[in-house]
């Protein structure tokens, strides 16, 4: 499970493929039920879909037959901006599983680092609890992905980043923060396990603590703390 946290803090940063250009390409510029229709479970291949939305998808988690890879596609067409999430599970390279979704990327998402966990099980009831019941009470998820057994994992999430604070030296700050500069990143999930009927299997609420050297001398890539 920790793999697949820094896939999507991996994906929230820097592979979303955001872009202002008129042309929002074969993932942004479909409607989803365009885009589920040319994808049939069991016969669509990976390579299929590589062919279609290109290799820049993001793999967030592994198994020795079995995959769930993710592509991201933000676009704006100056008006309104969208992020579009393909999910799908592979089981040799045959897709068994997909879902397609799609949310404004301007949604205030900060309200699963708020969340108790007496909250959250007050209103979740294995078994019982449905889909429709969770978008209707968070709104639309703004990630997806699939376990091994192929239910799908619906996934709310939010980056708490806070960057390192070098300015208040006279003189010098922005000069240390462009060289030794950092950010301090808390990515808080909200994760659903769905069962085939469309109720709840399982959830959790989780946060994570990473760190990320931005500076020219310290230029890393995102690290969990220990």
């Amino acid at each position: 499970m920790k793999y697949l946290y820094c896939a999507m803090l991996v994906s929230f940063f820097g592979l979303s493929g955001c872009s202002m250009l008129p042309q929002a390409g074969p993932l942004a510029g479909k409607d989803v039920a365009e885009i589920n229709n040319t994808i049939v479970d069991g016969k669509t291949t990976y390579s299929d879909l590589q062919a279609i939305y290109g290799d820049k998808a993001v793999l967030i988690n592994a198994w020795p037959d079995k995959k769930v890879v993710n592509w991201y596609r933000t676009w704006s067409s100056g008006f309104t901006q969208d992020t579009t999430v393909l999910s799908v599970l592979t089981d040799k390279n045959t897709v068994t599983r997909h879902i397609v979704l799609r949310y404004k990327t301007s949604t205030d998402y900060s309200f699963v680092s708020k969340l108790s966990d007496v909250e959250l099980t007050s209103f979740v009831t294995p078994g019982k609890t449905t889909f429709q019941e969770i978008e209707n009470k968070f709104g639309k998820p703004n990630d997806n992905a699939f376990d091994e057994e192929g239910n799908q994992i619906v996934i709310y999430m939010y980056a708490d980043i806070s960057n390192s604070q070098f300015g208040w030296l006279p003189n010098v700050g922005g000069y240390v923060e462009a060289l030794a500069g950092s950010k301090k990143i808390k990515l808080n999930t909200l994760q659903f396990i769905m069962n085939s009927n469309n109720t709840v299997k399982a959830f959790s609420l989780n946060a994570n603590n990473y760190h990320q050297g931005v500076g020219l001398l310290n230029s890393s890539g995102v690290i969990e703390d220990k």
